[in-house]
């Protein structure tokens, strides 16, 4: 069983993260794929839906000629109705996945830590039991974390005009989504008020500060490479097959038109499907951090050892 409760360095952060991948990771996303791979799915298949109809309109649009330049915009005007019921779907999904995404990992290490059973049914239950505190999360955090990220955030971008702008760019965005996240952790596992896990959190970044947004900072490129190197490969495909097909068709091709359009379909579905899987990667590393900072603050190891004499003892 992997061990929540513990004091970590820097390096320990980094390497139980991937301790808890390798060990309970087959379990973790099995879970999350039975939860939201359906919403997920269903997600996918409407964004495409919709981006098809875009980037064919846009790339067929471009080889025809002039006539047909306002394609995309008769079609959106026939058709308003399907699009906004489409686009209004599609925002509800993104709601609901974003929010499994983030409280998926919290209730799995509560069930860690209460030594349960990681099964999909105790999941859903307490990702049900939740469901109220997540909306309030939600709807208070933007009145209070995304102003203070908006002006945290701006005010360190004015910067960028220095050299030392950058890193400090950085460090805030780092600094605030460990921020955020702490407390999300905090509110869900605890009976705290909104405004106590902000405090708490508050405290928690605080603690080793350092380290807690180092890891943060960490995790975040690792996450960006990822999705940035698949990217590249999309965009490489794309430059190969435009290039092989300037040499076999003349530029008023459509089906090369068509193509590309697909690809690049493609890459923005692989974009959200990998934005939401590793996603998991950051909470379960902010949970880590979270379990940390209490086992530093509150000794639960300890306690968990002095019971278990006890026990053995009776």
């Amino acid at each position: 069983m992997f061990q929540l409760y513990k004091k970590r360095n820097f390096n320990s952060l980094m390497n139980d993260t991937f301790m808890f991948f390798r060990m309970m990771g087959k379990d973790y996303f099995g879970n999350f794929i039975k939860i939201a791979g359906g919403i997920l799915l269903v997600l996918l298949v409407l964004v495409y839906l919709a981006g098809d109809i875009y980037f064919e309109s846009i790339f067929t649009s471009g080889v025809q000629g002039v006539d047909n330049n306002n394609i995309l915009t008769k079609y959106f005007d026939d058709n308003l109705a399907y699009f906004i019921t489409i686009g209004c779907i599609i925002a509800l999904l993104i709601v609901i996945i974003t929010a499994i995404s983030y409280a998926f990992p919290v209730v799995y290490l509560k069930l860690l830590e209460n030594k349960k059973n990681t099964t999909t049914k105790a999941i859903l239950k307490g990702l049900k039991s939740n469901t109220w505190k997540i909306i309030k999360f939600l709807l208070f955090s933007l009145f209070t974390f995304l102003p203070i990220a908006t002006i945290v955030l701006t005010l360190s971008a004015l910067l960028i005009v220095i050299l030392i702008g950058i890193p400090i760019v950085i460090i805030m965005f780092a600094f605030i989504n460990c921020w955020i996240s702490l407390a999300f952790y905090d509110y869900l596992n605890n009976n705290s008020s909104y405004f106590e896990a902000m405090g708490n959190a508050w405290k928690a970044v605080f603690s080793n500060f350092w380290t807690h947004v180092g890891v943060t900072t960490i995790f975040y490129v690792i996450v960006y490479t990822v999705q940035s190197i698949i990217s590249v490969v999309v965009y490489i495909i794309i430059g190969a097959f435009t290039m092989m097909s300037s040499n076999k068709y003349d530029g008023s091709s459509t089906d090369t038109a068509s193509t590309l359009g697909q690809l690049l379909l493609i890459s923005t579905l692989l974009s959200v499907l990998l934005s939401y899987l590793l996603n998991n990667l950051i909470m379960v590393n902010q949970g880590i951090i979270y379990y940390s900072a209490r086992e530093a603050d509150e000794n639960n190891s300890l306690h968990a050892d002095i019971d278990l004499i006890g026990n053995d003892l009776e």
